[in-house]
């Protein structure tokens, strides 16, 4: 290899490494944007996402409930907007109630569950869907700690 081309090939590869390891990183493994949302407050969040067995299966793989919560403590835990203990709080189960295990990041899992009313609401997370995606609704969505849940089927 002559000098000149030696040269070349020296000022270009680290040029492309400098730019390759600029380039943000635009998704995380499961094609979420890592700062997809902010909460209000411009805490980031994380919305939870359904569908990751395909087509052929239930929207999320396994049903849990709340459990190993102490009872001389809060008695309660905490549902977060991101896969964090830092992350924002957005909501609080109490023992025992019933969750939609749909993904896990970690040791946290990403849950759906149905408001507290007298009526029963079907979260649409029972039935496969198309393809992997954001869940929307109708029911509450977000994040627990696996120390918490005790899978119950799936």
């Amino acid at each position: 290899m002559s000098n000149s081309l030696r040269r070349s090939f020296f000022c270009v590869i680290p040029a492309v490494m400098l730019i390759g390891g600029c380039a943000p990183d635009d998704y995380d493994r499961d094609g979420v944007p890592p700062t997809a949302r902010t909460t209000e407050s411009g805490a980031p969040s994380r919305p939870v996402q359904i569908g990751f067995d395909g087509p052929r299966f239930d929207a999320c793989a396994g049903f849990g409930r709340v459990t190993n919560l102490n009872p001389r403590g809060d008695n309660y835990l905490s549902v977060r907007g991101a896969p964090s203990g830092s992350a924002e709080e957005i909501d609080r189960l109490g023992p025992g109630r019933g969750v939609s295990m749909c993904q896990q990041v970690g040791n946290w899992i990403g849950v759906v569950y149905a408001p507290e009313s007298e009526t029963p609401v079907d979260c649409g997370v029972g039935s496969p869907v198309n393809s992997k995606r954001i869940y929307e609704g109708p029911c509450k969505s977000g994040w627990v700690s696996e120390n918490f849940i005790e899978l119950v089927a799936g």
